[in-house]
């Protein structure tokens, strides 16, 4: 499954709409925040807190059962588990993070996420979200 969407996004990151087919030309202008989808609205707010260093409103955008994966591997579920993972991290602050391709389709959204840290460090994954009950509730990071 996950082999299929990384095949899917990756066509859609190099601006395919299949593998093999220039994408059409768009329209209209990417939609704004009124229009968005409420995944696409997460990923946006999630960003913006993580960017600030803000774990109060970081996981104010994650549901409280939160799942999170690392590729396959399922880390400790629910938002208690999930803010300590991130509690260091932004106590120190020092890094950030910047979104240039987001696919987005009903309650998923798929981001290519360009990451740094003060130390120098940078790197690049696609992260998976899906909504449940408005919020983010399963997030996974593929490398």
């Amino acid at each position: 499954m996950n082999k299929v969407l990384l095949a899917l996004v990756g066509c859609l990151i190099f601006g395919f709409t299949s593998c093999g087919k220039p994408a059409p030309p768009v329209d209209k202008p990417v939609a704004d925040e009124a229009e968005q989808s409420v995944i696409t609205t997460l990923a946006i707010k999630q960003l913006d807190a993580y960017n600030r260093a803000d774990l109060d409103g970081f996981c104010a955008c994650y549901h409280a059962d939160v799942r999170v994966f690392d590729g396959e591997e399922e880390k400790p579920p629910g938002i208690e588990a999930f803010r300590a993972r991130y509690a260091k991290m932004f106590s120190k602050g020092g890094f950030g993070a910047s979104v240039p391709t987001r696919v987005s389709l009903g309650k998923h959204c798929v981001d290519l996420e360009h990451w740094w840290r003060e130390s120098g460090k940078r790197g690049e994954v696609l992260v998976r979200y899906t909504e449940k009950d408005g919020l983010i509730g399963t997030v996974q990071f593929l490398r």
